[in-house]
């Protein structure tokens, strides 16, 4: 005969969809998610210990799921902001575009008023002079688009000239009209300046249109060390009052058939980084070491109004000579207590081993987040693939780190010594189920390929002896500089056309779909989201 025994679900917990076009797709809600959103916090052991969810299990109180999905909602994660840095797409080509035709403009004003300085009215070489000025300081502008010093040099110079009193008031019109014209050309490239795509280290050379995104949430986090956190890059581009969350860099490449692909180059989250390292997951999670003020005023709320209602029941128990009950009432009465004081001493101290909280602490966690961002994305440009850059093809270039292994992985989709999963793409490979769509190798282009003159390069790596792929070599060809002609590259810039297979390279890749544009995570509308997620389950 075999015992039916119980035992607790502490795991993330799954549901389906009830409608819509992810109708009987299973989705979950994880542990961490329930952390953020101050929904349950778990101890070492795995049991509920704090939350919302225990303060309603405590007293025996029901939420359904439409108050549990509202609570989901106000995680913080859902207030993130982004901030984003490089050229936005088509900006760089209308900003030239624009700078060609003032120069051409100004060029045909030039040679007017120099004509007729040399047909005997010298006072109008001034003019002439001036306009040259302004040719010069567009130049400079060209070479430096969205530089705000640039762009003032050719306005003062611009307007020198147009206010000269020799310029007719055509010319004055003609003259105001470029300059406004060149002018809302800039204003994209203004503020969008990129830190890191000449760092060779992080970023493999040869993808267009570098970009750079910053996710922040630009609210105070009273139980932390200090109420914002601008992490270690990017500092300079946020300000002051806001905590940097992580950051995702990445470029646009192409498939052999000439598809668009955003290729990561980098995710990462400078103030989890050393949160993760220090704290197991059961301690990210406990509420101890690592607290999150956001949305606790439920539980603190809920606690109080129970408390209250309790001792007016101890008070009736006692009258009425129930002691069995006064005893039960006695010692949850203390549960209560000890919960609301340990609350109160937490949120009014910070120790040296405490670790401050911000959302999604895991590199699973903001590695989701990072590429569900440029899958929204990408279907919103009309780009075909998201991609993420093998560790053998980009981050061993920062030296061997397993965490860079493990996260990024390679064309394969593998991990650590090409064995296991590798956290993104596992993160692609689960969101291609959901989206029926696909995810695997693809090829992608090293470089531009418009541009069929390449400078090749070579770099070279040797697994470290403690590695399962110890003494074995990586050689990984890149593309340092591209030219549309092989003068502009040396005489030995080898041609390497569009359909050359030299030009690809193997990725692990997402194609995109075009329900991606919308919302990628949400809840149901009514019933049974949650209903059932500590309750215990039986088995034989």
């Amino acid at each position: 005969m075999v015992s039916l025994t119980q035992k607790t679900v502490r795991e993330q917990k799954r549901f389906k969809y009830d409608s819509g076009p992810f109708a009987g797709k299973e989705v979950n809600v994880s542990k961490e998610e329930l952390f953020d959103s101050n929904l349950a916090i778990f101890n070492d052991a795995g049991d509920l210990t704090g939350g919302l969810l225990y303060a309603a299990k405590k007293f025996g109180l029901k939420l359904d799921a439409n108050e549990v999905g509202a609570m989901l909602k106000l995680n913080p994660i859902n207030r993130l902001q982004s901030i984003e840095l490089g050229m936005p797409k088509g900006a760089q080509e209308v900003f030239e575009k624009s700078i060609k035709k003032a120069d051409d403009q100004l060029e045909q004003i030039f040679y007017k008023y120099k004509k007729m300085s040399e047909q005997g009215q010298p006072v109008m070489d001034d003019v002439a002079t001036r306009i040259a000025d302004a040719r010069y300081s567009l130049a400079g502008l060209k070479n430096n688009p969205g530089n705000r010093a640039s762009m003032q040099a050719f306005s003062d110079d611009l307007k020198y000239a147009r206010n000269l009193q020799q310029v007719s008031v055509d010319e004055r019109r003609a003259l105001n009209k470029i300059l406004g014209e060149v002018d809302q050309a800039s204003v994209p490239l203004k503020n969008t300046k990129t830190q890191y795509g000449g760092e060779t280290n992080y970023t493999l050379q040869g993808g267009k249109d570098y970009r750079e995104t910053i996710f922040t949430l630009p609210e105070e986090i009273p139980t932390n060390s200090k109420p914002f956190n601008t992490g270690g890059h990017f500092s300079d581009a946020l300000g002051d009052k806001t905590n940097n969350i992580y950051h995702v860099r990445f470029d646009t490449r192409f498939t052999p058939d000439g598809k668009k692909v955003f290729m990561i180059n980098e995710i990462q989250s400078d103030v989890n980084q050393s949160v993760a390292k220090a704290l197991t997951k059961a301690q990210q999670l406990s509420g101890e070491k690592r607290r999150n003020p956001f949305n606790a005023d439920l539980e603190l709320n809920l606690l109080v109004s129970q408390r209250g209602q309790m001792l007016k029941d101890l008070d009736d128990a006692v009258a009425s000579q129930q002691f069995g009950r006064v005893n039960a009432i006695s010692s949850s009465l203390k549960d209560v207590n000890n919960k609301l004081s340990k609350m109160t001493k937490q949120n009014q101290s910070y120790s040296s081993s405490d670790k401050d909280y911000f959302p999604m602490v895991e590199a699973d966690s903001y590695g989701d987040h990072a590429v569900k961002y440029l899958l929204q994305r990408a279907a919103r440009e009309n780009v075909d693939y998201v991609a993420v850059a093998p560790f053998d093809k980009l981050s061993f270039r920062q030296g061997y780190k397993a965490g860079n292994e493990r996260f990024y992985g390679y064309a394969n989709g593998k991990g650590i010594g090409k064995k296991g999963k590798a956290v993104v793409p596992d993160v692609m490979s689960r969101i291609a189920r959901f989206y029926n769509t696909k995810a695997g190798p693809t090829k992608i282009s090293l470089s531009d390929p418009s541009k069929p003159y390449k400078n090749v390069k070579t770099d070279t790596f040797t697994y470290p002896k403690d590695h399962p792929l110890k003494g074995k070599q990586i050689k990984s060809t890149y593309h340092s500089e591209v030219g549309v002609d092989a003068g502009s590259l040396g005489e030995k810039a080898p041609r390497i056309p569009a359909n050359d297979p030299r030009l690809y390279f193997d990725a692990f890749a997402i194609k995109v779909s075009p329900l991606m544009r919308n919302t990628q995570k949400t809840y149901k509308s009514k019933g049974g989201l949650v209903v059932d997620m500590f309750k215990p389950i039986r088995y034989n």
